[in-house]
Parts: structure tokens; sequence; C-alpha cells
């Protein structure tokens, strides 16, 4: 990559992490573009080369998040289809919940959950039957998200581990329901049995 666009690269996660720190202290729809230059350290005229409005900025904002999100998942085994990529998907995106509770009232849900499906689609390929891989993923993290989506919503009373639980029981007994292996049945058995009992002691 040559310095410039090198430099532009780095100009523009300036302005979408700016973006995303506003959003912590501002609803989407009261931020300007002043607010967020001034938040970047950048110029006027390198906001408006990089990006054509603020809605052009969340995309970039959210592929920094699952950036982020990628390398928090590290090295768990099966990531996101496994239980502990599952409870943390839900203490990383709690650590995002006022962000992403903003730009949820604000309607630009949909760029986020089809981030997150193309993350999960990438890191599952040769983890999973290629039969799968298209809908059975979609399906899957179409469940994940919707389940964290109703979570914020509801102010997120639960610990991630209760939710992790709850999610994971559900999807163990739905692809069990079909007859497939796409969550690895030996793991899903032990995990389910383990942190259901977690649930459960949680609960009381």
């Amino acid at each position: 990559m040559d310095k410039r666009s090198e430099a532009n690269r780095q100009t523009r996660e300036r302005i979408a992490r700016a973006l995303l720190r506003l959003l912590g202290i501002k609803e989407f729809s009261d931020i300007s573009v002043t607010d967020i230059v001034r938040e970047a350290h950048v110029a006027r005229a390198s906001y408006y080369r990089n990006f054509s409005s603020k809605e052009d900025i969340l995309v970039n904002a959210g592929r920094l998040i699952m950036d982020d999100f990628g390398k928090a998942m590290g090295e768990i085994d099966g990531g996101c289809l496994s239980y502990e990529g599952v409870v943390l998907t839900f203490r990383y995106f709690r650590e995002y919940r006022i962000e992403l509770l903003r730009l949820h009232e604000a309607g630009f849900t949909s760029i986020y959950e089809r981030l997150f499906q193309e993350y999960v689609v990438r890191t599952a390929q040769g983890r999973i039957p290629e039969s799968m891989l298209r809908y059975g993923v979609s399906f899957y993290t179409g469940a994940l998200f919707s389940v964290y989506v109703r979570w914020l919503e509801n102010g997120m009373k639960e610990s991630p581990e209760r939710m992790a639980s709850l999610f994971y029981t559900m999807m163990a007994a739905a692809f069990e329901s079909v007859g497939t292996s796409f969550m690895e049945g030996e793991k899903v058995d032990k995990a389910v049995g383990t942190h259901r009992c977690e649930a459960v002691a949680e609960e009381r």
C-alpha cells in the first residue's frame, strides 16, 4: 500500500472511530459533520474526500467493530459457532451497547447484522459442510443477532453467560430436530448440559 492510500485508510478509520465515540454521547441525528471532523481531528475536506454522508461512515464503522470483534474472538475453537464464542459475542457487543442502541433506534440495525453475518460466514468456511454454509449460517447468525437486539432493547438485564446459555440451548435443539451436525453434536451436548445448569442457578 502506497503512502497516499495508507493515509486515506487512517483518515477513514479516524473518522469512523470518531463517529462511534460521538454515538456514545449523542443521537445519530444530532451529530453534525462539524462534530465528526472535530472529534477525528481531520479537515472537513478530508471528510468529504472519503465519505459522502454520515450514513456512509456507518459501514466503515461497522467493519471496524467487526475487525475488533474478530481480534477479540482470537483462537476460540469453533468461533461464533461454539458456546465460548457466543458468550464472547454477547460480552463484546455489550461494550458497544450505547452506540448500537442509538443506531438501532435510528433504523440502521441491518447494516451491522449483514456485516456480522459476513464475518461468521467467512470464519465458518472449512468448519462446517459446504451445503450448510449459506443457509445454515444465515439462520444461525440471524437468530443470534435477533436475540442480541431484543436483549439490547430490554436493557441487557441478563448476563452474557445467561444469554449464551439460552441461545445455545435453543440452537442445539433446533439443529438437532433437523438432524444436522452444524454445531458439532458432542460439544453441543456438553455445553448445553453444563451451561443450562449455570443458567438455572443464576436464575435462582
